[in-house]
């Protein structure tokens, strides 16, 4: 089925006989020709019945032909394709097979694109070999056009001339093809079965000034058009036959070697001479594949088999990718398992080696809960070390405001107990709680400096002075301990305003407590311990 598949049948269908060959790839393997009667049509089917899955490319050399070159406006996707249509309709309404053949577009500001409108005018010659196709449901390509593969030989060996008349003897007749710039424009078949071999060189004569003056009517070319007139060579005749339509008509004629060219196109000369189509079908196999008449409905067979085929390629592309991947995670898991049992291995080992080293470990008075305590105590002590720094910068920035405010003492004290009191020969007491919160608390001596009696001032300054401590956001209370002078109604004046020595007045002396707010995480005291 797989070489099936990759081999090719070409088939070149004329009136009178159906040449078949199979192509591995652009190798002509065997060819067979089929007569067009019965015997042939019966041996054609049985042949097709040993290639029903191979893909089928049919060449038609044709008597009856329609030939029209119409510009069209220039248009792209589905309007190009509607305006299309409706030419062929207009021009070949009542012909199967047809087809529009890009040409190029004009060098003008309006870029027309121009287009061959191509049919076959009378295709049963053709229908015995179609039907048997479609019976055997044998996936055909598409049908095409023999001078429409003749262009592609000219083109390739360069043949430059604005007109040229190309003349093949092919096993059907005298096939001439009118290509204008290397582009086919029309062509004709004309049978020679009952062309003597002395009457040949005649017989192109007659043929080819029939055809230049049907090219003339057709104003293909004007009367003074220079006709280059090009016959490949398959015999010395070719020569003779050249020299003599020059010495006749005038016609400037180039003689061509086809069994060279035939060589270069990878098919044997010797077969070309036998049955000269094989070139076209070579050509055809090289992938000179042009435009196709085939209606739809014929190709609906080589459609399905592309789908069928792309499924399958898309089919074993993810299946390639997933055995790659499943692949791939194999040998991933391999690594991982391996790499898995390398740690295992390693960790009993350092597991062993520990256990080495710790059977000579000297004994400890001390349990190792106790040490895992202690440590923990240890940087628990070390997070919650602080200093009197943030107090002190409390204390400069209300002092900057108060000048008049002296201090004289300071005392710095971190705490669970917000209630102690600044009793220095005491340690401070903390809490009975196994969750505490270490705050700061700072005790302040200060007095009024100048103090000249005005106590109200006095009192002024030290309230001042609290509510600037108050106002900073790191401060939670600030209470005053000692007020710089005793309100207290029961107070006992004494002195004499007589005595200048009683006149010395007391300094007016204050004393405050300091809360700073708490940023100490809460130790569980419990845990640790």
């Amino acid at each position: 089925m797989a070489n099936m598949l990759a081999n090719k049948l070409i088939l070149c269908v004329s009136n009178i006989s159906l040449t078949a060959g199979i192509w591995h790839g652009n190798k002509l393997q065997t060819y067979t020709v089929f007569d067009n009667d019965e015997t042939g049509l019966n041996a054609f089917n049985d042949y097709l019945k040993n290639h029903t899955q191979t893909a089928v490319y049919l060449i038609a050399d044709a008597v009856e032909e329609d030939y029209r070159l119409e510009t069209l406006p220039h248009t792209a996707g589905k309007t190009r394709k509607e305006m299309i249509e409706r030419k062929l309709n207009q021009f070949n309404r009542n012909n199967l097979y047809r087809t529009a053949h890009y040409i190029g577009r004009d060098k003008d500001k309006r870029r027309d694109d121009h287009f061959l409108f191509v049919s076959l005018n009378n295709a049963d010659f053709l229908q015995n070999w179609m039907q048997i196709i479609q019976l055997n449901q044998v996936p055909l390509v598409g049908l095409y056009l023999l001078p429409m593969i003749s262009q592609v030989y000219v083109q390739q060996m360069k043949l430059a001339a604005p007109n040229i008349l190309l003349c093949e003897r092919l096993s059907s007749g005298l096939r001439q093809t009118y290509l204008y710039n290397g582009r086919l424009r029309m062509s004709r078949l004309v049978p020679m079965s009952e062309v003597k071999s002395n009457q040949v060189a005649y017989f192109y004569l007659v043929e080819i000034e029939k055809t230049r003056l049907y090219l003339i009517s057709q104003r293909f070319i004007s009367g003074d058009a220079v006709l280059h007139l090009v016959i490949p060579s398959l015999d010395s005749n070719s020569e003779v036959i050249g020299k003599s339509i020059s010495q006749e008509q005038g016609l400037e004629c180039k003689v061509v070697d086809l069994l060279a060219f035939a060589k270069n196109s990878n098919i044997s000369p010797d077969l070309v001479k036998q049955q000269p189509e094989l070139l076209h079908m070579q050509l055809l196999a090289n992938g000179h594949v042009p435009d196709s008449l085939a209606p739809a409905q014929y190709t609906k067979a080589h459609q399905f088999n592309q789908i069928r085929r792309n499924i399958h390629i898309a089919t074993a592309i993810a299946s390639l990718i997933g055995i790659t991947l499943a692949g791939y995670y194999y040998w991933q898991g391999l690594q991982q398992k391996n790499t898995f049992e390398e740690y295992q291995r390693q960790t009993v080992q350092q597991q062993s080696l520990y256990e080495n080293v710790a059977r000579n470990f000297p004994a400890t008075p001390i349990p190792s809960q106790d040490l895992k305590i202690a440590a923990e105590l240890s940087q628990t002590i070390k997070s919650l070390d602080k200093t009197p720094q943030q107090l002190m910068q409390i204390l400069s920035a209300a002092l900057e405001k108060t000048p008049e405010i002296a201090l004289s003492r300071i005392r710095w004290v971190q705490t669970d107990n917000p209630n102690m009191l600044d009793d220095e020969n005491n340690a401070p007491q903390q809490s009975q709680s196994n969750q505490t919160q270490i705050i700061e608390i700072g005790f302040i001596n200060a007095e009024i400096s100048r103090f000249d009696g005005d106590y109200r001032a006095a009192l002024n300054s030290v309230n001042q002075f609290v509510a600037l401590i108050k106002a900073n956001p790191a401060v939670e209370t600030v209470d005053i301990l000692q007020e710089p002078v005793n309100v207290s109604s029961l107070a006992r004046l004494e002195g004499s305003t007589q005595d200048e020595s009683t006149a010395e007045r007391l300094p007016a002396v204050f004393k405050l407590k300091v809360i700073l707010k708490s940023v100490s995480p809460v130790v569980n005291i419990g845990n640790l311990l």
